[in-house]
């Protein structure tokens, strides 16, 4: 199961993407869906749900702390996503 991060601002997305593609994790930058969209950044990092605390952590010490965290969850016609964090 997928999970996507939301940050504060794009570039702290690829900023954090960078830095974990440097300890050998590759993730995914993709568009925030609509869903979650609040305005503001319009990418986010998409990942295997069993990083998520790598993810939270690398965040926090890189200073581009994670605002939320959303389960993806395929249902028939469209995405459903889940806040976890």
């Amino acid at each position: 199961m997928y999970c996507v991060a939301v940050l504060d601002s794009g570039n702290f997305v690829l900023s954090l993407c960078r830095a974990l593609e440097k300890k050998g994790y590759v993730f995914e930058v993709i568009s925030t869906p609509c869903q979650i969209a609040k305005g503001g950044c319009g990418y986010c990092l998409r990942f295997p749900e069993k990083y998520k605390d790598l993810v939270i952590n690398e965040g926090f010490a890189n200073l581009t702390p994670v605002r939320e965290i959303y389960r993806v969850v395929n249902e028939v016609t469209k995405n459903r996503y889940v806040r976890i964090y």
